[in-house]
């Protein structure tokens, strides 16, 4: 089991359809040992960024030379880019629309070849709207025959990275945004512990939370620290922090989603 060759995917292409399973088959066809194991498929419709974020969390978390085949492709058929790249030591198959961003930022690129000969893949006829079975997947069978992926292609001269946003502070705020939200309707931000200002001692005393300019509460360390249906703003597994409601739906509750400012703020006393 441990030499068998371990490919991941993720896809927003959901799972009421065909799609995500005639990638599997046509991996299978040709490395019928492959390892198959979904990322997420669950990825909101053509959403990038929430792509991005899935992959770069569970992706790092597999054994050197897994191979992560990534379809949110929302320019498929026309002449964006497909690139096969190493980061770190894990090889990506992906679409250059900027899925690669939150990967890229924490691993070092080792190679990058975008695909040209798409004849060594054997790909005759591909359909213009599931580049996901007849482009992608073919590149993952290439990958698994040991032929070098150099032949390809070549390093391509740049490649697309999302514009992601950052947080701002000031002496007495902080402010930042949300990237992601989970199955759990919390929202993930792009505000980490490492962002909060060196005279912040202690960012868990005397701050306080809002969203939207709706008051969270303070930073807790645990969802069960507030009574079920209460909201809180707590650092997840991840070093993100996040607003949830214990046993709820935050983004329901508050009638919030991507994009939604956050706000940390020191209440008067505190200052």
């Amino acid at each position: 089991m441990a030499n068998r060759p371990l490919v991941t995917l993720t896809t927003d292409f959901g799972l009421a359809d065909p799609y995500a399973a005639a990638m599997k088959g046509v991996i299978l066809k040709s490395c019928p040992d492959a390892e198959i194991v979904d990322i997420s498929h669950q990825v909101p419709s053509h959403n990038i960024l929430s792509g991005a974020f899935i992959l770069a969390n569970a992706a790092p978390f597999f054994p050197p030379n897994t191979v992560h085949l990534v379809v949110v492709d929302p320019g498929v058929g026309t002449d964006r880019a497909i690139l096969v790249a190493q980061f770190g030591d894990q090889i990506y198959v992906f679409p250059d629309n900027g899925i690669i961003t939150f990967i890229k930022e924490s691993y070092p690129l080792q190679n990058m070849v975008e695909i040209k000969d798409f004849g060594l893949l054997g790909i005759e006829g591909a359909s213009g709207t599931f580049h996901g079975r007849d482009v992608f997947a073919p590149v993952v069978g290439y990958i698994f025959s040991g032929k070098p992926i150099s032949h390809l292609g070549s390093v391509p001269q740049h490649y697309t990275l999302l514009d992601l946003p950052q947080p701002r502070s000031s002496d007495e705020e902080m402010a930042g945004r949300v990237i992601h939200v989970d199955h759990f309707g919390n929202l993930i931000t792009n505000i980490s512990r490492q962002h909060f200002p060196s005279h912040w001692k202690d960012p868990k005393a005397a701050l306080e939370v809002y969203c939207q300019d709706q008051h969270v509460g303070p930073i807790r360390t645990a969802y069960g620290q507030v009574e079920p249906g209460r909201p809180l703003a707590v650092f997840n597994s991840m070093n993100l922090l996040e607003l949830a409601v214990n046993r709820g739906r935050f983004c329901d509750a508050f009638d919030v989603g991507d994009g939604a400012e956050v706000t940390i703020r020191r209440p008067e006393e505190a200052k």
